[in-house]
């Protein structure tokens, strides 16, 4: 598809929240009324199960983490189902959640609740610059053939989304397996971001704030599963304990067991002892740089004020003073916002605090150079 304006995005996603909420109320409307039929509901289910597995399946643990390998015909198969579900195009849904799992909640995540619990539920949709480019996050997927040909066509499967429950029910069969069966799969795909970034338990330290949430798993067919799944990624299993139901996983289980995928991923006992190695090794490291970053983004304030007093003395001309005080202004709101964001950030990374530590050092060496009289 081509690229499209910031307007027409933004009025693709409203069409996309708001149409499935009205086609959900008149279900409603329609139950109230005892207009509704077994059929109906038996089109919601079969379409949700389709749609919902393209997406966990498909797009996140294959296509994303690769988590196992399948024949083409099926890869495209459940890559289609995954087009289905009204949640984007195949490319540009995994390099998006790459972007999220590189910056996940601190600066740079597409969907953090640390910039509201709304944004990241379905907030951030609304900004074309929370969609990185492929080519700098999943440029492989530009050489899967299977994957771009399922990319280019998908208007076509998110029509016979559609048109399926149509033929199999009519009017009310759109509107259970359309309308309802979208609100429900997009809602709970952006519960992922938002309530398993938000409540929930913790079995494994992460480097962020992701959670496992019971309701989202059984819900989202193991998505819910959230904190397992940032522990170990690649993992084509998110329920890691026996209580802890995963939908997608028993499918895959099955598909391997009758030959139709391989080399699936699995949690190692070695696994499980090096992540909370390495977990523990890059807490301590960070935390020690953490209390550095708030020193030294302290004296940068202090540096950067006492730089302006000392340009103000010198002879400069109105319009000079004005820039110069614009860019230490510009530098000083910069400094707040990286406090901030480390601040809230309790489980950031050290290689974003390490970069944020580079960029007050910059910040400080640009804005001093700004204020040498012109001569």
């Amino acid at each position: 598809m081509p690229e499209r304006s910031e307007f027409l995005h933004k009025t693709l996603i409203i069409t996309l929240v708001v149409l499935p909420l009205l086609g959900t109320l008149t279900a409603i409307y329609y139950t109230w009324n005892q207009y509704v039929f077994w059929q109906d509901i038996a089109i919601l289910l079969g379409m949700y199960a389709v749609t919902t597995m393209g997406v966990t399946i498909g797009y996140h643990r294959m296509l994303t983490h690769k988590g196992f390998d399948a024949p083409e015909w099926l890869r495209g198969l459940v890559l289609i189902c995954g087009a289905m579900a009204y949640e984007g195009q195949p490319l540009s849904w995994t390099a998006t959640h790459i972007k999220h799992h590189a910056h996940s909640d601190e600066e740079g995540d597409p969907h953090s609740p640390l910039d509201g619990f709304w944004h990241a539920h379905f907030g951030w949709l609304f900004s074309l610059n929370n969609f990185p480019k492929i080519k700098e996050y999943a440029p492989q997927l530009l050489e899967d053939k299977t994957a771009v040909w399922v990319d280019t066509h998908t208007l076509i499967w998110m029509g016979l989304a559609l048109a399926i429950p149509f033929a199999l029910g009519g009017w009310t069969g759109l509107i259970w397996g359309g309308a309802v069966r979208i609100f429900l799969t997009t809602h709970i795909t952006w519960s992922v971001n938002s309530v398993c970034h938000t409540f929930g338990k913790r079995d494994f330290e992460t480097t962020d704030a992701s959670r496992n949430n019971w309701l989202i798993g059984l819900l989202g067919f193991g998505e819910g599963w959230h904190n397992n799944h940032h522990a170990f990624p690649n993992s084509a299993f998110h329920g890691l304990k026996w209580y802890q139901f995963d939908m997608s996983g028993i499918v895959i289980r099955t598909l391997e067991v009758v030959g139709l995928i391989w080399n699936v991923e699995r949690v190692s006992e070695a696994a499980f002892i090096a992540q909370k190695q390495r977990v523990e090794t890059m807490r301590e490291a960070a935390t020690r740089i953490r209390k550095d970053m708030y020193r030294r983004i302290a004296n940068a304030k202090k540096e950067l004020f006492e730089s302006l007093e000392q340009r103000l003395d010198q002879t400069i001309n109105e319009r000079e003073l004005l820039t110069a005080t614009k860019q230490c202004e510009h530098a000083a709101a910069r400094l707040e916002e990286i406090q901030k964001r480390i601040a809230r950030a309790k489980n950031l990374k050290r290689q974003k605090i390490l970069a944020y530590q580079q960029e007050v050092g910059e910040l400080i060496q640009n804005t001093r150079k700004s204020l040498v009289p012109t001569t």
